[in-house]
């Protein structure tokens, strides 16, 4: 009997939590602890009660708070909008391991929670990605359960020339949510990440529309003074091109060619007009 709750404990842990989780290092060492538990609890009367225990804690965790995932669906149901990632169980995931698959760069990631700390200390104040230290500790938990943030502080360990090496890859869209972004919503599951990325880039390319007949590198300017951002051309494109994957369109504008002559035109169109009224 004690070995169902060990087998219950594991289901309901990363029930619905996709391929990222399963994939991770604490459910390989959860799935050890619960085969170790179940089988233990056979010839060890007492361990059986551990399985009901750690079920009963896991319930109260669960309905004791609202998570994070209801109250960003509530905001985007509330304006309007749907994006098919809530849909889409492990897409994320797949489309993610099938770039990392075409990239022979890894690096082995400590262990120990506060090594794995300093290394997203570092990034952030190297690269300014105006992290919050609670946002820094969240993002280092989530690599223990999510292969793709482990993946991401791996990625840290790297030295790169340029932001834009950086951001090269399948989670480009995430990257430049941590950069560009200097007040971010950070949660540990990847897929309603991907849905706050999205939500914040489809706010910042509709008011981008309505800045019409101005040049790309102004409504840059005026994006950035609005959201207190710090896009530059490769990251605003890369949001650009994001947002399109998923089906939402966006009218970057056409700029004019500018010429030399362009003021002296306008003065001989004015001088015209007035000769014509006089």
């Amino acid at each position: 009997m004690g070995s169902i709750f060990f087998i219950i404990f594991l289901v309901m842990m990363f029930r619905g939590k996709g391929r990222d989780a399963l994939s991770s290092d604490l459910f390989k060492v959860i799935f050890t602890l619960c085969i170790l538990g179940s089988v233990s609890s056979f010839f060890f009367v007492p361990l059986q009660f551990v399985g009901g225990i750690a079920v009963f804690v896991w319930l109260l965790r669960k309905f004791g708070k609202k998570s994070r995932k209801e109250e960003w669906d509530a905001k985007w149901q509330s304006g309007g909008r749907q994006d098919t990632v809530y849909s889409r169980q492990d897409t994320v995931y797949r489309e993610y391991k099938e770039q990392t698959k075409k990239s022979s760069k890894s690096s082995i990631l400590p262990a120990a929670a506060k090594k794995r700390r300093k290394i997203v200390e570092n990034f952030n104040e190297k690269y300014e990605l105006y992290l919050t230290p609670e946002q820094m500790k969240g993002i280092v938990d989530a690599s223990y359960f999510s292969e793709i943030w482990k993946k991401e502080i791996e990625a840290m360990t790297h030295k790169y020339e340029t932001l834009a090496q950086w951001y090269q890859g399948y989670t480009k869209w995430l990257r430049v949510y941590l950069r560009v972004f200097h007040v971010q919503e950070v949660t540990s599951d990847i897929r309603q990440q991907e849905s706050i990325c999205v939500y914040a880039f489809e706010e910042v390319f509709q008011y981008a529309d309505s800045l019409s007949d101005m040049p790309l590198s102004e409504k840059i300017r005026a994006v950035n003074d609005k959201f207190y951002a710090s896009f530059d051309d490769v990251s605003f494109m890369i949001a650009y091109r994001f947002l399109e994957s998923k089906g939402k369109k966006h009218d970057l504008g056409k700029s004019g060619i500018v010429r030399e002559d362009a003021d002296i035109d306008e003065l001989l169109h004015k001088y015209d007009t007035q000769k014509a009224a006089q």
